[in-house]
């Protein structure tokens, strides 16, 4: 899988310039390239809600499985890195806000 890439400009977004622009309150991300606002499509979003609420998810498991509570945060610590890590190359972006459901 690849960045995202803007659908206005067909840049390919950085790692770094995807994960700046995921974490802001607004629904819209600015292109760091032509400054227009995208957005993650409805079907990536979907997905990314699953993907960014598994950690939690596992830390849950882990505890009705009978494991450690030290082990479950652990556990859910690295899956939590590896979401971060890869919740980039995920999102796909979108010219125009599409509605959720």
């Amino acid at each position: 899988e690849q960045m995202p890439v803007c659908q206005h400009c067909q840049e390919q977004w950085t790692w770094k310039e995807t994960i700046r622009q995921s974490f802001t309150l607004d629904i819209s991300m600015t292109c760091p390239h032509c400054q227009e606002k995208q957005y993650v499509s409805k079907s990536y979003r979907a997905i990314g809600h699953l993907f960014l609420f598994s950690p939690i998810l596992l830390f849950f498991i882990v505890l009705w499985l009978d494991i450690s509570l030290i082990n479950a945060i652990i556990l859910s610590i690295i899956l939590a890195l590896i979401v971060f890590s890869l919740y980039p190359f995920m999102i796909k972006l979108s010219n125009e806000e599409e509605p959720f459901w």
